[in-house]
């Protein structure tokens, strides 16, 4: 009798192992230990600074801009949506330079990874002066190797205002290419 317990004990708990295997392959398992037991899936931020300094010499003149960008691997909490840019806004520069101008920003970043694949690609449109950082998470199970190239091109237009009298309002634009070839950080 304790050997036929034993049997239906040992039957029992391969079952189970079987069943538990089964989940974590094929059911959705896996992701669900990554998301709450180890604190999330495995990704790619890269981080997009993009800083603009008025010329100014009465009136505002230029634009410059600097960029810098920073690429490492980190776990995500659940919830963080891939290939959906986080963007956070600081100083406007440009609206303390030039009062009451119209400002219009496009960007357009596209990301790459080191063998040439396509990983990120967005039109991103604004209308207020301040410094920008972009953060973008890219799963990274779809990232081949250690470097992203990343291009930016910034296209932006300041429409000063006029005033009285004046025929027609002055405007400043600039286009800005940039290729940034950057390792990924552990």
């Amino acid at each position: 009798m304790g050997s036929r317990a034993a049997a239906v004990a040992v039957a029992v708990l391969l079952l189970l192992a079987v069943g538990a295997g089964i989940w974590y392959l094929a059911l959705g398992g896996r992701e669900f230990i990554e998301s709450t037991v180890l604190g999330g899936k495995e990704a790619v931020e890269v981080e997009l600074a993009f800083t603009y300094t008025p010329v100014t010499a009465s009136p505002l003149r230029d634009v410059e801009v600097d960029i810098s960008v920073s690429a490492r691997r980190v776990r995500v909490r659940p919830g963080i949506e891939f290939k959906k840019p986080v963007v956070k806004e600081g100083e406007d520069n440009i609206g303390r330079a030039a009062p009451g101008a119209k400002v219009y920003f496009r960007k357009v970043i596209t990301i790459y990874d080191e063998e040439g694949n396509l990983l990120f690609n967005r039109t991103m449109e604004f209308t207020k002066g301040t410094d920008k950082t972009i953060t973008i998470y890219i799963s990274a199970d779809e990232v081949r190797g250690d470097k992203l190239l990343i291009v930016v091109d910034i296209y932006i237009r300041v429409e000063l205002p006029t005033p009285r009298g004046a025929p027609a309002p002055s405007a400043i634009e600039v286009s800005i290419h940039r290729e940034v070839e950057t390792n990924i950080q552990r």
